[in-house]
């Protein structure tokens, strides 16, 4: 661990400040000082950023098992998420996963595309010509209508401003309370009472856990953040709650993700699923399925407007299919929106940190990992080296033309994770996002109401453009 070069810039509480309002400036100083590897400083807790396509393979496919999920995001997740699929581990993931993964199998998504294009059209036939938008604001409304129909057959869309405003909050909290001073205190506690564990005597070690788990879950200290938290969360509870009533009160078939959900029963127990553990992976679900492909999607438009000639390639592409509703068929008929999409999650992917804690000592890179150590892939650091990405601040959607795909190291573009908990819905986004580009394209041109650049809010748990992203609406 000495070996491992550690940032500069570190106070007292080390990098805390920097991580919270400029995360991409402390990002950029990781890749121009550190390069492959390097070390960033919680509070008495270095960080270890994998950062090379090499590493980042170790940490999240082939040495996987060494590692398990941060303390530190899943107890920021927790009051959001719970034990949802992102947040949890061990026997209760892999059950999980292995009931949802049949909804996101490629041929299963593709049926999924209709909608997609549906709600992408439905969205754009409403701008008034010459009228501002907030794109950011767009992008959520036709993705979380999208997810709650398709996942859940739920319509969401005329309440997606009440939800995505709930969920702005609940992912402030979430990005504030992962780099604060009170919860790293807790989280650091429960680290040394779990290696006290090992040497304790047997009657101890049952007390101990139980304490070391309750130290996992976030304090939830009075105040005004607390309490928006709170409203904000009886909001989406509400929303799942009436979703799971709706459909238990409706006996019909169906095959969506809710469905499964309800009917999964308990390999121990034989009994459903927990309410509790159904609200969490509903919620979860809903979240993950709306937000990262709204987000890139807001990124998207941003770039297509500020770089004319793409604008004007992707309106010759889309005109020659024209306005009709578009299927899973349509989308190798437009192969400069994927690239365009994917370029928009290489430069700024929505998922901010991939962050693992070392189970057992284990070799990363040639550095000995104690157990307990903390390892994060920053996919926005590795999206940014420019020995993986030359010029890695332009926009160039041509870095991901089939040839230039095969040609780069695996794993040098990780905006979905990689290895057994890659994003279980990458390929739902990889076909939702040239969808909506294609629709919205082929309806209006979205140019700059403002001029001003656009930068991610350091204050989001996900890489949300900071005050949304304003354009005008050109119909076409």
């Amino acid at each position: 661990m000495r070996r491992i070069p550690r940032l500069s810039g570190d106070t007292m509480l080390g990098h805390v400040r920097e991580m919270r309002t400029d995360p991409i400036a402390l990002l950029n100083r990781l890749n121009r000082e550190c390069g492959d590897i390097g070390a960033v400083r919680f509070l008495n807790t270095w960080l270890v950023v994998a950062n090379t396509p090499e590493m980042v393979g170790e940490v999240l496919v082939d040495k996987a098992r060494s590692f398990r999920k941060s303390r530190f995001l899943r107890a920021a997740l927790h009051p959001l998420i719970g034990d949802g699929l992102f947040n949890s581990d061990g026997d209760l993931w892999r059950r999980q996963r292995k009931l949802m993964a049949p909804i996101f199998q490629p041929a299963r998504v593709a049926e999924f595309a209709p909608c997609m294009s549906q709600y992408a059209t439905d969205g754009a036939e409403q701008w008034r010509d010459g009228e501002t938008v907030d794109v950011a604001r767009e992008t959520t409304r036709v993705t979380m209508a999208v997810a709650g129909k398709t996942l859940f057959d739920a319509d969401t869309l005329d309440e997606s401003d009440e939800l995505g405003d709930a969920l702005t909050v609940a992912l402030h909290w979430v990005m504030d309370a992962a780099s604060s001073t009170s919860l790293g205190l807790q989280l650091i506690s429960a680290g040394l009472l779990e290696n006290l564990i090992l040497r304790a005597p047997p009657p101890a070690k049952g007390p101990l856990a139980r304490v070391v788990a309750n130290l996992e879950v976030p304090v939830m200290w009075p105040g005004a953040g607390t309490r928006r938290l709170k409203a904000a969360i009886r909001v989406l509870d509400g929303r799942v709650q009436r979703m799971i009533d709706e459909r238990r009160a409706d006996s019909r078939p169906r095959r969506d993700l809710l469905t499964r959900l309800l009917g999964a029963r308990d390999e121990e127990t034989k009994g459903p699923m927990s309410d509790r553990q159904l609200r969490d992976e509903i919620v979860t679900l809903f979240v993950a399925g709306h937000e990262t492909t709204a987000t890139a999607l807001a990124w998207a438009f941003y770039l297509i407007d500020r770089h004319p000639d793409v604008r004007a390639a992707l309106e010759r592409e889309v005109s020659a299919i024209g306005t009709r509703p578009l299927t899973a068929s349509d989308v190798p008929r437009l192969p400069l929106a994927q690239k365009v999409f994917k370029e928009s999650l290489r430069m700024y992917p929505p998922v901010r940190v991939l962050e693992r804690q070392a189970v057992e000592p284990v070799e990363i890179g040639g550095h000995q990992i104690p157990r307990g150590a903390f390892v994060a892939v920053w996919p926005w650091a590795l999206h940014h080296r420019p020995e993986l990405w030359p010029d890695p601040e332009r926009f160039d959607p041509e870095r991901f033309t089939p040839q230039a795909e095969d040609a780069r190291p695996r794993y040098a573009y990780v905006p979905f994770g990689a290895g057994a908990r890659v994003c279980i819905g990458n390929h739902f986004a990889l076909l939702e996002g040239p969808i909506v580009i294609a629709a919205w394209v082929a309806r209006a041109r979205l140019e700059s109401a403002d001029d001003r650049e656009v930068l991610s809010d350091p204050a989001a748990a996900t890489m949300r453009p900071l005050g949304g992203v304003t354009m005008r609406v050109m119909r076409r």
